[in-house]
């Protein structure tokens, strides 16, 4: 049952995405049209994803940490070395992908006409 739930979210962010840059090109389009100083959607556009990108890098970082922290108890408690060191690079990756998930989610509302 979990998988299926990860799968449907990876689908959903998937749709997401999509509509999120058929809603973003019509505007950076018309910016590369104007005199517009700074052209405020395309910098939004690439400074969100540096901050996302930094922001889940940094999470994946604490995630592995954490985990390193707590190995070798786990292991004396009776834990198998294998399963640990994949739930914590699944971990990783969830806190990894969390930021970009979050970003992507503000925009789709901030984008979506008459919201």
């Amino acid at each position: 049952m979990k998988t299926v739930r990860k799968k449907q979210r990876h689908v959903a962010d998937a749709q997401l995405a999509a509509m999120v840059i058929a809603m973003r090109l019509p505007v950076m389009a018309m910016e590369s049209m104007t005199d517009k100083a700074g052209r405020p959607e395309a910098n939004r556009a690439v400074s969100e994803k540096v901050a996302a990108a930094m922001d889940g890098v940094v999470q994946a970082q604490l995630s592995v940490m954490n985990s390193a922290a707590t190995f070798w108890l786990d292991v004396m408690s009776g834990k198998s070395p294998t399963s640990l060191v994949n739930a914590a690079v699944s971990k990783a990756t969830r806190a990894a992908l969390k930021p970009g998930r979050k970003t992507l989610r503000a925009n789709y509302k901030r984008l979506v006409p008459g919201a």
